[in-house]
């Protein structure tokens, strides 16, 4: 987009990043955030919401359980094997399949999600990124026009950042 720009503010400290991000979500703008590290406070403040990534997971385990005992029983009504007067589709005997594709397809699900949902594999360098994000500095990442640029500067300013840089593009 024509005239977009990447207002990037360096910070030393999470909660002058956390008052930054609490200003950006007011004035209700795209913005992304750095971070050398994982910290409850910074998922909470960049989104309240749960992550979708467990009913993924619930979904998955559910069809793996699903798909274990009907590969079982569809094998079982294929080739039957009488034991001992048991009857051919007996659900006690499935119970490991079923378990074992329940874990299996659950934890790919996981892994597809995670990927999908962290947008992996991230092979272009993002707009604004500094490498002292992944060591000892905090950043945020603000889009915004290019008549807004100087109020969004100040607002990351006055939040505490230590450096500002407007960059092109989000």
């Amino acid at each position: 987009m024509k005239g977009e720009k990447a207002v990037v503010g360096v910070f030393t400290y999470m909660d002058d990043l956390l008052t930054a991000i609490e200003k950006v979500k007011a004035e209700k703008r795209d913005f992304r955030v750095y971070s050398p590290f994982a910290h409850h406070l910074i998922e909470h403040a960049t989104s309240p919401g749960r992550s979708p990534v467990r009913f993924v997971n619930g979904t998955g385990a559910m069809l793996g359980l699903i798909a274990g005992f009907a590969l079982a029983i569809w094998c079982a009504m294929d080739w039957p094997l009488r034991v001992s007067a048991k009857d051919v589709v007996s659900i006690p005997g499935f119970v490991v399949i079923g378990y074992e594709c329940t874990i299996l397809i659950g934890s790919l699900a996981i892994l597809a999600a995670i990927f999908h949902f962290c947008r992996l594999p991230n092979i272009l360098r993002k707009v604004g990124y500094d490498p002292r994000f992944s060591d000892d500095k905090f950043g945020l990442v603000v889009g915004c026009s290019s008549g807004e640029v100087d109020k969004v500067e100040a607002s990351l300013k006055d939040a505490g950042a230590d450096e500002v840089e407007v960059r092109d593009g989000l």
